[in-house]
């Protein structure tokens, strides 16, 4: 990877509302942190991370989503409302500054040991696609894999001049080290690195993670996995399913506190089955 010392923005990440932010020193493992995304990485440095798997908000201002009619949006009132605490609008060059900060932590994070694996949309505005190459470029990505929803999320399709979109993007950025681990090749080899697995639809965050997808993404780390990004938490729980350390971080206390709800609920439905 090349020299990827960066400038610190002076448009911050917009928060909702201003939280006391409090120091609690390094995060502790099975844990779920209310604070900045950078600064929680940069605490776990050398802390033996050997993943963190991530799908960031993508800047989409959803602000006014699902209020047209006919809108086909399921969670139409949380996509108008955004997400908690925090503006999804930023200025573009500000958005990829941030999160190339961001990835430069998380490489830092996992070392050459780890793996940093990062979900992200494509953008198609003005008769243009954007796969973020921006936001990845002179990082050492590994390979992409395509996350194929099966269905478009959003309006796409009823315009006629682009077909429906129906796949996201994660990109594994690998430290020079990191191998597939053994146990799971089997695995791997089924699932290729076109990954169709449907979108999560009872969930009540704005942008939920199919408990699949975490689930791979917590074997191809196969150690201490992190989400500095982790809104409802389904990073945490599919760890906690495969038996895997974990830490998750988010701006949010509202989700920190659904986090800790929806793992209560689906470790108690787990032992009735």
């Amino acid at each position: 990877m090349r020299d990827l010392a960066l400038p610190v923005i002076d448009a911050k990440p917009r928060q909702i509302a201003q939280l006391p932010q409090k120091d609690a020193g390094t995060p502790k493992v099975n844990s779920y942190c209310v604070g900045d995304a950078i600064v929680f990485l940069n605490k776990l440095r050398g802390k033996g991370v050997k993943g963190v798997a991530t799908s960031p908000p993508y800047n989409k201002a959803f602000n006014g989503r699902g209020k047209k009619p006919g809108s086909n949006w399921k969670n139409s009132k949380l996509m108008a409302d955004n997400y908690s605490h925090f503006e999804d609008n930023l200025p573009e060059k500000d958005y990829i500054q941030w999160q190339r900060q961001m990835l430069s932590a998380a490489v830092e994070c996992v070392g050459k040991e780890g793996v940093v694996l990062y979900n992200i949309g494509r953008k198609i505005k003005n008769l243009s696609e954007d796969r973020r190459q921006e936001i990845v470029d002179g990082f050492t990505v590994r390979q992409l894999v395509i996350w194929n929803r099966g269905s478009s999320h959003n309006q796409g399709g009823k315009r006629p001049s682009i077909l429906p979109p129906i796949y996201e993007l994660i990109y594994i950025i690998a430290g020079e080290n990191w191998r597939l681990p053994e146990k799971y090749l089997s695995e791997f080899r089924k699932w290729g690195d076109v990954w169709r697995v449907n979108p999560e639809m009872n969930n009540p965050h704005p942008a939920p993670f199919p408990l699949e997808i975490a689930a791979r993404m917590a074997k191809l780390a196969d150690g201490l996995i992190v989400d500095p990004f982790a809104g409802s938490g389904t990073i945490g729980i599919a760890a906690q399913e495969i038996g895997l350390p974990f830490i998750l971080n988010d701006l949010s206390p509202e989700y920190q506190k659904m986090f800790y709800e929806r793992q209560t609920e689906h470790f108690a439905h787990r032992r009735l089955l």
